[in-house]
């Protein structure tokens, strides 16, 4: 079983409360259809000449990735997303995945454990690439996955964290807007963060390979 929380209006300013969870966020245990639809300027098959599926994916009849699916790192993957009362299309785009410092999180007051795991930045680019409006969805950002395969504890930082800004810039989330996005997450010693995984909103929760995984 997964631990997740929902995360808050982000107060003006930074907060030193943080939550550590284990394996992905976001809502919903498994896919569903989406009541929504790749816009007419994305491919069924894919959202760019670039989103093509790799050898070992596979994508719904709407173009969608399905369960399970693995894709490479920059490589644009069109998803599913469900999450409260909405539900759309999104292409969903790992930038880069950044090894931080103990310093980065210092200030934040990490207790036990936590002070000897190493923060790591996995960065996106999120775009709402169907036609339905998702102002104001929640959507989570892709998590880490370790290089054995598990998730990486995950980083909430409810306030400003300015190395690495987490919380969805969805107030105006119209069909074809995007925005970068940042999750900050952990590692043990020894284990290092190597790719990412989307779980929740529209597909399984756990092990994070049920959801839709990017690797090197």
């Amino acid at each position: 079983m997964t631990t997740r929380l929902r995360r808050l209006p982000a107060p003006r300013a930074a907060s030193v409360l943080l939550l550590l969870t284990l394996g992905g966020c976001g809502s919903g245990e498994g896919a569903g259809p989406a009541d929504d639809k790749p816009a007419s300027n994305v491919s069924s098959s894919s959202a760019s000449p670039q989103s093509s599926p790799s050898p070992t994916s596979s994508v719904n009849e709407d173009g969608t990735a399905k369960a399970g699916t693995k894709a490479q790192l920059g490589e644009p993957t069109l998803l599913r997303y469900e999450g409260g009362t909405k539900a759309g299309i999104l292409e969903v785009t790992v930038t880069g995945i950044e090894k931080g410092s103990k310093a980065d999180v210092a200030s934040l007051g990490l207790e036990d454990d936590a002070k000897e795991m190493t923060p790591y930045y996995v960065r996106a680019t999120i775009k709402n690439a169907g036609e339905n409006d998702l102002s104001h969805a929640a959507v989570d950002p892709p998590g880490g996955l370790l290089d054995d395969g598990t998730a990486a504890r995950q980083l909430l930082v409810i306030g400003t964290f300015a190395a690495c800004d987490s919380y969805p810039k969805t107030k105006s989330f119209p069909p074809g807007a995007s925005y970068e996005t940042c999750a900050p997450v952990l590692a043990d010693p020894g284990t290092e963060v190597t790719g990412a995984a989307w779980t929740g909103q529209g597909y399984p929760d756990f092990p994070p390979s049920a959801g839709v995984t990017w690797t090197p």
